[in-house]
């Protein structure tokens, strides 16, 4: 049974399902209320065995990967190792994750010691989850974008843009809006299904604390910026492609992903409508951007 405590939960997350079976008695998942309406019964397409307890002594291998700061990557016998370290715990990692080559099953490791007051909190908290759904949309799913993502009337209008660029606002100033749901307000997973590219939303929210497991075609795509009038210039393809992808969350570590992504973005940028949008941060914006879709 799924809920807010069980030993095995799902989640579809931009149309990919992922398992997590928990080993250990008495142990249950706990998970914050957004995660609830992401809860799936569907065929997982890669499942994660969870493990409460002192971490196992393993060979992490060659390091492939260092964000520099919270996890690095190993490669060891085909396998990927994340290993996540925080500085409140101390230098040694307080949960590693051990994945297939193909990503279709994995390990994952939990120190006590990183636990606080949970006996067993949510196993895949940031940024394991992340960098898990990241790899496995670069396999030939999809991509994730820093972006709002609304489903207006249907349609989905995607908002790309860095942090502190006006997201949280325009989410602000959507979701009261007749028709509206907001996809999420920070980070979209894209993916193309017959020949067309559908936004989807994710849990993964902002400020706005605003998300919908809904997904919608795609109609426009914009790249904001705040300004003083609202604008949008059209983009020709190589700009929106290169707008979109440092606005992409790409797999550094996995070449072919890269590849992948990047091939993605090459068409979506030549399929989907992109502008460079300067908006001002008042609902006079949403009268602009429906005038857009009118034409």
């Amino acid at each position: 049974m799924l809920g807010n405590r069980s030993r095995e939960m799902k989640l579809e997350i931009g149309g990919v399902v992922v398992a997590a079976k928990l080993y250990g008695e008495d142990h249950r998942f706990e998970m914050a209320d957004v995660y609830r309406s992401f809860l799936s019964e569907g065929r997982s397409e890669a499942t994660f065995a969870v493990r409460y307890a002192s971490l196992p002594d393993l060979k992490f291998g060659e390091k492939v990967f260092d964000s520099g700061g919270s996890w690095k990557l190993y490669r060891d016998d085909g396998r990927w190792c994340f290993v996540l370290q925080s500085p409140a715990l101390g230098p040694e990692p307080y949960q590693i994750a051990v994945v297939d080559a193909d990503f279709r099953k994995g390990d994952i490791h939990i120190e006590p010691r990183a636990v606080d007051q949970t006996p067993s909190p949510y196993p895949l908290g940031y940024p394991l989850e992340e960098v898990l759904f990241t790899t496995l949309l670069s396999l030939g799913r999809g991509v994730l974008l820093h972006a709002l993502a609304v489903s207006d009337r249907g349609h989905a209008i995607i908002f790309a843009g860095t942090s502190g660029v006006g997201k949280s606002t325009l989410a602000d100033l959507w979701k009261n809006q007749e028709g509206v749901t907001i996809l999420s307000d920070d980070r979209v997973i894209v993916r193309e299904e017959e020949g067309r590219f559908w936004a989807y939303g994710t849990p993964w929210h902002g400020d706005v604390n605003l998300c919908s497991p809904a997904k919608a075609p795609v109609d426009r795509i914009f790249v904001i910026r705040h300004a003083g009038e609202n604008s949008a210039v059209p983009l020709e393809a190589r700009t929106a492609l290169t707008s979109l992808l440092v606005r992409s969350f790409p797999t550094y570590w996995n070449p072919e992903g890269m590849g992948f992504i990047l091939e993605f973005l090459v068409r979506m940028s030549r399929a989907v409508p992109c502008y460079d949008l300067g908006f001002v941060p008042d609902r006079s914006v949403i009268d602009f951007f429906r005038t857009i879709q009118r034409c």
